[in-house]
């Protein structure tokens, strides 16, 4: 596997867009830049970046619908906005786009550097994650070691598998388990997602598994195979 980080710029400055492409380049990173959500998207259909640094304020879509649109299309990537904006309602917004990170016009150079060397490490540790199978038969989950899962575990990671972007609502979780959508269950839900995460760990996966989408459902962050 490919070890050089891979970032993908929007920023409609062309200076300032120049300037920061060839800043990562000299530091060791694969980067490609774009001016608009159109020309992103361009460079995302020929290519698979690890990192998506964006500027709030473009032509057309702006950097939080994008930030939006692809969190929800890859859970891995990891999103930087980089921006003049620097209200704390400002940063907030930000993170509810499904930013991952928000620095703020003009940034140092040491500071942005540091900071995708810090995502770097964490992208370094996630490829170095070893294959996670769901095996249906035995009900068991392998990535190091196997453990084994209940009947309810094993539906629940089938159904996030299954899912476009890998979540899915609280109370679709509940039908595919059987389970009455209420509270009560609502709360057993919560208990079976941390037994998961445990579970996880268990079987040699250091990476967060889950994440809860605010109240209304979970993500599977985590790629797994199904066999049958």
């Amino acid at each position: 596997m490919d070890s050089i980080l891979k970032i993908a710029i929007v920023e409609d400055n062309d200076d300032l867009r120049a300037l920061l492409i060839q800043d990562l380049s000299i530091a060791g990173y694969f980067v490609k830049g774009a001016e608009s959500a159109e020309q992103l998207d361009e460079l995302f259909a020929s290519n698979i970046f690890d990192v998506l640094i964006v500027d709030i304020n473009l032509p057309g879509e702006n950097g939080l619908s994008i930030s939006a649109r692809y969190r929800r299309l890859n859970s891995q990537l990891t999103i930087v906005m980089l921006t003049a904006r620097t209200t704390i309602e400002d940063k907030v917004t930000g993170y509810d786009s499904g930013a991952d990170l928000y620095l703020t016009k003009p940034v140092s150079n040491s500071e942005l550097l540091a900071a995708i060397a810090s995502i770097g490490r964490r992208v370094a540790a996630r490829r170095a994650i070893p294959e996670i199978v769901l095996n249906l038969r035995s009900m068991t989950l392998t990535a190091n070691k196997a453990v084994d899962l209940n009947k309810q575990e094993v539906l629940v990671i089938k159904a996030l598998c299954e899912s476009p972007s890998s979540n899915l609502p609280y109370y679709k979780l509940l039908e595919i388990c059987g389970e009455p959508i209420d509270e009560v269950s609502k709360a057993t839900l919560e208990v079976r997602i941390a037994r998961l995460r445990k579970k996880f760990i268990e079987a040699g996966v250091p990476e967060k598994s889950f994440r809860a989408l605010r109240g209304d459902g979970y993500q599977l962050l985590l790629d797994v195979h199904i066999v049958l």
